[in-house]
């Protein structure tokens, strides 16, 4: 018996017969023309295909001229999709491998490279690949910005993880127009990157339809999801590469293949992610959309003429940089709680250092005494190449409460400025207060006594005095 072909339209720009087709392509998107009498609470997918290498592509453009991977220590995207805590896939130990070293994105050429594949195994088909450690910090940064655009767009976006993101399209269309006009306005966008978007009732159907979309287009999915999923590959399903290896090994290879299988056998030899990728083989994905709130900071970036480990250029650079960025209109008369630090070190890893304020900073000198603090017990890994600094947890309140006693707020104010020394020091203050012990003797040295004071506790070191 054959099978209807699946049922997925072109988005575009203009549909005046709603019966026939439009094969008029626009640059951002294309569409069928169908008229949709029933409303569907439609969710677009907005993929960036490898994000973190075209994010290093517009970093360093000489490396479109070579083949490579970009590796990390983490895999988030199977875990988004299947909604899963970090840690809970199909068993701990492909957990661990996955965890260690895997290809989190590749260059085009590498066809045979997929996200989550362990690094060994793609070395070991490709020798003389270029190798670049992730850059996780930036590319965060960068998709952040992405979603600031798109939020004064769109009031419903869930940021899933760097280069993908889910947008509730439904009841737009009074203020934008219909499908292919939103998918049009989504993509003008996102200015610089090679998109995918995909509509469709849920997000893995949404997420499907971007794999078929072309560069900065759309396409959407409105027929039975089963028959449009029934020929993708299992590579498609957004479950551990250990698992989708193993249904190899069954034989398996199309999503067709497992919804073809009764869930029971499947949740038998798969355990519960086996079940999962049942539902999502039929099309079923009851994940609601999560629209985060986005969280208010301010960036500053500085470049070094050379690279370099020494404290005397970096704090300077540190502080000029918070200088900036309390200068920002954001931070007027207002206060940070955190301060992250990312730079790039000559030949390693990215470097990342986040500083949590005890009491939130007003001021640069503030946020400058315990960022010191904290580079006086890490270590540098090498020579840093830049420095990004990055102010968060903005309030408009200190969150201090001060007494309205003088002495007990000067108490206060000593016992802080201790505590601050002691964990820039590492060591107890040498402030001592002098305390009467026996006034009444007639020996000197049993008057008075020095004791060393201590932020928060109770025991002090006595030194006498005449």
């Amino acid at each position: 018996m054959r099978r209807t072909p699946p049922q997925v339209s072109k988005l575009a720009s203009t549909t005046r017969r709603p019966q026939r087709a439009s094969r008029t392509e626009d640059p951002k998107s294309s569409t069928t023309g169908r008229k949709i009498t029933k409303p569907v609470k439609s969710i677009a997918c907005l993929r960036i295909p490898n994000f973190p290498w075209q994010v290093e592509i517009m970093r360093k453009p000489e490396l479109a001229e070579h083949s490579a991977i970009v590796v990390g220590k983490t895999l988030d995207l199977a875990e988004d999709m299947m909604s899963m805590p970090p840690g809970s896939s199909a068993n701990s130990k492909t957990d661990n491998s996955l965890s260690a070293r895997v290809v989190l994105a590749a260059s085009p050429d590498l066809t045979d490279v997929m996200p989550g594949m362990p690094l060994a195994e793609a070395a070991a088909r490709h020798r003389r690949v270029l190798v670049i450690e992730a850059d996780t910090p930036l590319y965060a940064l960068v998709f952040d910005e992405i979603i600031e655009n798109l939020e004064r767009l769109v009031p419903d976006i869930e940021a899933a993880s760097p280069g993908l993101a889910y947008v509730g399209i439904w009841g737009l269309e009074g203020l934008y127009g219909n499908d292919a006009q939103i998918v049009r306005l989504l993509a003008g966008a996102v200015d610089g990157f090679d998109l995918r978007i995909g509509v469709g009732d849920n997000k893995w159907v949404a997420y499907a339809a971007s794999l078929l979309s072309r560069s900065n287009s759309g396409r959407k999915v409105t027929g039975e999801p089963g028959r449009f999923l029934d020929k993708f590959p299992v590579d498609s399903l957004p479950i551990p590469y250990q698992l989708i290896k193993r249904l190899h090994a069954f034989g398996l290879t199309t999503i067709g293949h497992i919804a073809n299988i009764p869930r029971g056998p499947m949740e038998a030899q798969f355990g519960k992610i086996g079940g999962t990728a049942w539902e999502l083989a039929k099309g079923i994905d009851n994940r609601p959309l999560l629209p985060k709130r986005s969280v208010l900071g301010v960036s500053e970036h500085l470049d070094f003429p050379d690279p370099t480990a020494s404290m005397a250029t970096i704090v300077p650079a540190i502080e000029s940089l918070l200088g900036r960025a309390y200068g920002r209109s954001q931070l007027a008369r207002r206060f940070a709680r955190q301060a992250s630090i990312q730079s790039q070190v000559f030949q390693h890893a990215p470097w990342t250092m986040r500083v949590a304020f005890k009491d939130p900073a007003g001021n640069k000198n503030q946020a400058l005494f315990a960022i010191k603090s904290k580079l006086d017990i890490v270590d540098i890994p090498g020579p840093l190449e830049d420095i990004r600094l990055t102010l968060s947890g903005i309030t408009g309140e200190a969150g201090r409460q001060e007494s309205m006693w003088k002495e007990v707020k000067r108490d206060t104010d000593l016992q802080e400025t201790i505590s601050q020394l002691r964990s820039r020091l590492r060591i107890a203050p040498p402030i001592y207060q002098v305390k009467e012990l026996e006034p009444w003797s007639r020996i000197p040295e049993r008057r008075y006594a020095l004791v060393q004071m201590s932020a928060g506790s109770d025991s002090s070191e006595v030194e006498k005095v005449g």
